[in-house]
């Protein structure tokens, strides 16, 4: 065992040959220091004698001390700004994201990072942008410098959504885990290697994964999006953990921060909340009883504010009104008798899968799918039906060619010759028979690759939405494993029944149309439907009746096609129409138009509140408008009216519907919201189609809207004595633009130091001059999200970040000046700015640029201090100090000073330790 060498003290600077430099923090009899390398490495305990003695850069610094020049003072002041910027409280507040910053998402954001613990629950209401502030309090802590490895656990169906968000629009650089992400773990440990990185729940929740994640370096920061999905209920003494909680209850303490994100994250169950929050603190309550009784401790670890709670800056409320207007119609004659084939060959369907138990799973899929087709549109539906007795025809020529029945397989491919003639309006000429023998062969490799293919059926009640519909259509189409008895002489019977005249739902968006057109020829229209058959249906309509209106489709893609489409909408000379499918559900922003047909209606309502809030959202100047398209005389179409009955008899109840008749949007929210966790609306449509009368559905109605009314008021009680969001909790963190300004001066100095220019125009516009270019900047967060050509200024803008990285990490040459003394008050001594990095209890870290003013003789100035805010100023002189009182300064006296007045800050507590660096030392010559 060696022994400690003598030459290493308590806070010396060393050196370690893989670790880099660090300050020793303790010195042990076995031959183990341990010393702090840093926020990225933190505490290690290495053997002495692979470290030695560093030439401090503080001694580096003080080597050279020159005269306070113009330049060099100014050289100086952007170093030391670039290195405070990113640490100041408002950091979140200067993000080049291109995002309205709302009062309550910066005070969130502040409270946040300046907790510790940072474990809470963040239960906004819908709306309010839970993703918004996530992504600012990630950008605060990175900011900060807390902010090493993250981990991201999302639903599936979202995992790109946050993908967007966090890179494209915060610049925080995360990976996708999983096998169609950016990495995996086939071969390595991935959560070891990659610091920061979003995954699905689903894929994390295996055991297997959960050891990888617990043998990889401890986490900073862990996020559960749609945290009420960490379900753990009790029966009788028995608690029964979902897949879902054992992963968070696994993961909790292999990280520093936590936070669940949920804007319903209380299902009506006491006892499942308190669990929930004992993933966040298990000492906080004994058992839910103790919760009920106490429930102002959850202020703790529950942060909610509802859109009532919400305002701008200004006070004024944040959403503008809205309407939602259910226009109901009757089907035409022809439709009904479609309609009504369609729903017995549904019906059929169904009760085939369900008589089948597991092996009918794809068969009631298929069903499913042509029954949302129904109501979208009988043309999308068709389309459908058409494409899939051609997949079964050729399936059949397929099953013939194996078993060698010629005969049996030259038919079958006649058929599927005659049916592609049909759909496509070819004739009998070579060139048009040579395409049919290229579709037939393209519809050969499609039934052949379904076949290899595994599809999920089974749907995960919890987050079934508008959102997997992406596919479906295809899907249905080619799915021909399993079929119905005779079900293509079945698809052309229903077919045979189609409606030759053009459906009434168009006619009724039309005639719509038409009216608001007359009455204000500018208006822009955005039409939701699910499919792209139905899109077809209206963008036709709309074009054949308004041939100069414009329609833009957003079918999908990535988020450079969403922002493009939105952008040509946007444009006032653009068209006048927008139709959108599922795609567009989420990350586009239609505030600018005030009036939304949803042509058709997802099976869960919460889907129609995502739909309409791309209109109805911050922004929005007008009264929303949103008319609802219900065929009355549909299972889909009854099933939805009835649902909006009760919930306006509940509404009535309770007093929460307006003068004109409309649902208060608070309790639609509460009452779908907690509805949503209550029933599998896939089962109740399709339960209603098999049973017309609707009896059954009407009774499952009854007892889950009960229960979600019940939950609702549970938890309203439960969360009384949660502070609310108050306008002067912004006001105490809001710095009036100090910090901008701050950045503004840092900007404009540093580009002309490096020979650009950075310049005002006028209250809303900059330019940079910078490598013969001319970018535009501004700090108007309004004009920047919509236009394109504009940048917003903030820390992580990649010019910006360049800036600051080249001045804070400037060497030691230039950081040690000389000045005169501005006034006869002011001693001969020193004023030096550190960089304090601390680390306490749990892991938590805190970095901060400290200025301290110290005169000759060892005593803290106040004096020297009240220099830093005028460096740029100041007069060069030449130094006096000799190196002997220099050096008892810088190794004697600051140090102490330093000490003391982060211990009088309350910056160190009895386990913290702390690491400095000294980034500037300017000495003043008194007069």
């Amino acid at each position: 065992m060696s022994a400690v060498s003598p030459e290493f003290s308590i806070g010396q600077s060393v050196l370690h040959i893989e670790l880099g430099e660090g300050v020793v923090t303790g010195i042990a009899a076995d031959g183990y220091i341990t010393v702090f390398f840093g926020a990225t490495i933190g505490m290690r305990r290495v053997q002495s004698q692979f470290l030695r003695t560093a030439q401090s850069v503080e001694n580096e610094i003080v080597a050279h001390i020159l005269p306070g020049t113009p330049e060099a003072l100014q050289r100086l002041w952007l170093i030391c700004e670039a290195t405070q910027l990113p640490f100041l409280e408002t950091a979140a507040a200067l993000t080049a994201a291109k995002v309205d910053l709302l009062p309550h998402q910066v005070v969130l954001t502040h409270r946040i990072a300046e907790a510790s613990p940072r474990r809470f629950l963040i239960a906004d209401e819908v709306g309010l942008g839970k993703t918004i502030e996530t992504a600012l309090v990630l950008r605060e802590l990175a900011s900060r410098g807390q902010l090493q490895r993250t981990l991201m656990i999302v639903p599936a169906g979202l995992v790109e959504n946050w993908r967007h968000e966090l890179n494209d629009v915060f610049h925080l650089d995360f990976e996708v885990f999983g096998a169609d992400g950016d990495v995996t773990d086939r071969k390595t440990n991935a959560f070891a290697k990659h610091d920061r990185m979003i995954a699905s729940i689903d894929t994390l929740k295996r055991p297997a994964r959960i050891e990888r994640i617990l043998a990889s370096p401890r986490y900073d920061l862990v996020v559960f999006d749609e945290a009420h999905h960490l379900t753990a209920t009790r029966t009788g003494r028995k608690v029964n953990k979902t897949e879902n909680f054992k992963l968070a209850e696994a993961i909790r303490d292999h990280t520093r921060d936590l936070l669940l994100l949920s804007a319903t994250p209380h299902q009506g169950d006491h006892f499942r909340f308190w669990m929930l929050v004992r993933l966040l603190d298990p000492t906080l309550f004994h058992d839910e009883q103790d919760m009920q009784q106490n429930r102002h401790r959850l202020n703790a670890v529950v942060i909610r504010r509802t859109k009532a709670d919400a305002c701008t800056s200004s006070g004024a409320p944040l959403f503008a009104r809205r309407q939602v207007i259910t226009d109901g119609f009757t089907m035409s004659q022809d439709e009904q008798q479609f309609y009504e084939a369609l729903r017995a060959y549904i019906a059929d369907g169904y009760n085939l899968a369900e008589s089948q138990g597991n092996a009918g799973r794809a068969l009631g899929f298929v069903m499913a799918v042509f029954q949302k087709l129904a109501a979208s549109s009988f043309a999308a539906v068709r389309l459908t039906l058409e494409r899939r007795l051609l997949m079964l025809t050729i399936h059949e020529s397929i099953i013939c060619e194996r078993s060698m029945d010629v005969d049996g397989r030259d038919r079958a491919l006649r058929d599927a010759r005659i049916m592609l003639s049909a759909m496509h309006g070819l004739n009998n000429s070579y060139m048009d028979q040579v395409k049919i023998d290229s579709l037939i062969a393209d519809a050969r490799l499609q039934v052949l690759n379904r076949l290899k293919k595994r599809v999920e059926y089974d749907r995960n009640d919890d987050v079934e939405s508008e959102a997997q519909t992406s596919g479906e259509e295809d899907i249905a189409s080619t799915l021909v494993t399993i079929a119905l008895p005779e079900e293509q002489r079945r698809i052309r019977d229903v077919l045979a029944h189609f409606p030759p005249d053009v459906e009434t739902k168009a006619k009724k968006l039309l005639t719509a149309l038409y009216a608001i057109w007359q009455a204000q020829p500018n208006e822009k229209i955005v039409i939701f439907t699910t499919y792209l058959g139905s899109v077809e249906v209206y963008r036709n309509a709309i074009d054949g009746a308004f041939p100069k209106a414009g329609v833009e489709i957003l079918k999908g893609g990535d988020h450079g096609a969403k922002t493009a489409a939105e952008k040509r909408f946007r444009n006032p000379h653009g068209p006048r129409v927008m139709i959108c499918t599922a795609a567009g559900r989420e990350g586009i922003n239609l505030q600018f138009a005030k009036v939304l047909f949803n042509a058709d209606l997802p099976w869960n309502p919460m889907d129609l509140e995502q739909r309409i809030g791309r209109i109805h959202r911050y922004g929005q100047k007008y009264t929303a408008q949103i008319y609802n398209l219900v065929a009355e005389d549909t299972i889909e179409g009854q099933i939805f009216l009835l649902l909006e009955q009760k919930v306006r008899d509940i509404a009535k109840t309770l007093g929460k519907v307006d003068a004109e008749g409309h649902i208060a949007e608070d309790l639609r929210a509460q009452i779908l919201g907690q509805l949503s966790e209550r029933i599998s609306y896939e089962h109740l449509y399709q339960d209603g189609l098999r049973d017309p009368t609707l009896q059954r559905t009407r009774q499952e109605l009854d007892i889950a809207l009960q229960n979600a009314r019940d939950a609702r008021h549970v938890v309203l009680e439960l969360f009384q004595d949660l502070d609310s969001f108050r306008l002067e909790d912004y006001e105490e963190v809001d710095d009036h633009g100090h910090s901008m300004r701050r950045l503004i001066d840092f900007i404009t100095l540093a580009a002309q130091m490096q020979n650009n220019e950075f310049r005002y125009i006028d209250a809303d516009h900059y330019l940079y001059h910078v490598s013969g270019n001319d970018v535009y900047f501004t700090t108007n967060r309004e004009l920047a999200v919509g236009n394109d050509n504009l940048e917003l200024i903030g820390l992580e803008h990649p010019f910006i970040a360049n800036l600051l990285t080249l001045f804070s990490q400037q060497g030691p040459i230039g950081r040690a000046l000389a000045v005169l003394s501005p006034n006869p008050e002011i001693p001969t001594g020193v004023l030096s700015a550190w960089h304090v990095r601390i680390q306490g209890h749990g892991g938590n870290r805190f970095e901060q640029v400290l200025w301290l003013g110290v005169s000759h003789d060892g005593a803290r100035s106040k004096h020297i201090e009240a220099l830093a805010s005028h460096v740029p100023e100041l007069r060069p002189a030449t130094a006096t100090l000799d190196s002997t009182e220099r050096t008892k300064l810088l190794n004697e006296k600051i140090p102490t000073i330093l000490q003391r007045a982060l211990a009088h800050r309350g910056l160190l507590s009895n386990e913290a330790t702390y690491g400095t660096k000294l980034i500037g030392w300017i000495e003043v010559v008194a007069r």
